[in-house]
């Protein structure tokens, strides 16, 4: 009987090593200290497009965390995160500092998708638009556009994959192809792309157990402060800011839940 129970626990022991997890709490301090620097640079922005600076870098250091959660390749991420750090000492605007943000964001979305089982030929289907358009993009808002846009559909992949309900995914889906119709700028499509990165982290954030409360209180204040948006760059703002707070949830349950895939 005590050869026996011993056996148990040696097979519980490596049972539990085989399961890729992350213990509650890992990134706990690390999630506070993006959402510090997000609160803390928005003081300084005296301007709609410093603001969409601080939204999509706070995005990509969130996302960061989220890949870690997930168990994505150490190497891959350090590789985005250094692009991401070099590629800001060369933007001289806001514009650019956009971009840089928007891209990164897409690369780590990238990272995640194929961690998490999205198809790899749909995922490299969204990346090769994503070279392809960069290099008919003449100007930092037709990059920015690129990279909303992919995100969008990155975010769709991964959203399909987690279980969310393919009806309401389609119908995100069915308005950012509808709304790009009647975009005439590229500052009204990267709302498009915002918005809709908005509404699809709350279907993936709801699905994986986000508090709903919580949840719904990000999407009142998306709602109430489009109300008061004047111009395409404070909806962006809107929209990269909601983005933040979504992420901040998904990676507080992450945190404080055993991942599994």
């Amino acid at each position: 009987m005590k050869r026996a129970f011993s056996v148990f626990l040696v097979f519980i022991c490596l049972f539990s090593l085989a399961i890729p997890s992350a213990h509650a709490g890992t990134y706990a301090s690390q999630i506070s200290s993006v959402m510090s620097d997000f609160s803390y640079n928005n003081i300084f922005c005296d301007s709609a497009p410093q603001q969409q600076v601080n939204g999509s870098y706070r995005t990509v250091e969130m996302l960061e965390i989220i890949a870690k959660e997930y168990g994505c390749a150490s190497s891959s991420i350090s590789s985005v995160m250094s692009d991401f750090s070099y590629n800001n000492i060369f933007c001289d605007s806001a514009p650019q500092q956009f971009v840089n943000g928007t891209y990164r964001t897409v690369e780590m979305l990238e990272l995640i998708a194929l961690k998490i089982g999205c198809s790899s030929s749909s995922v490299s289907a969204v990346m090769s638009d994503f070279s392809y358009n960069n290099i008919f993009c003449d100007s930092a808002p037709q990059q920015a556009v690129n990279g909303t846009y992919r995100t969008v559909e990155l975010l769709e992949l991964i959203a399909l994959k987690l279980g969310c309900s393919s009806s309401s995914v389609s119908a995100v889906m069915s308005d950012f192809s509808y709304n790009n119709i009647f975009c005439d700028s590229a500052p009204q499509q990267q709302v498009n792309g915002t918005y809709r990165t908005v509404e699809l982290l709350e279907l993936i954030a709801l699905k994986i157990g986000c508090s709903s409360s919580s949840v719904s209180a990000v999407m009142s204040d998306f709602s109430y402060n489009n109300i008061f948006c004047d111009s395409a760059p404070q909806q962006v703002v809107n929209g990269t800011y909601r983005t933040v707070e979504l992420l901040e949830l998904i990676a507080l349950k992450l945190d404080n839940s055993f991942i599994s895939f």
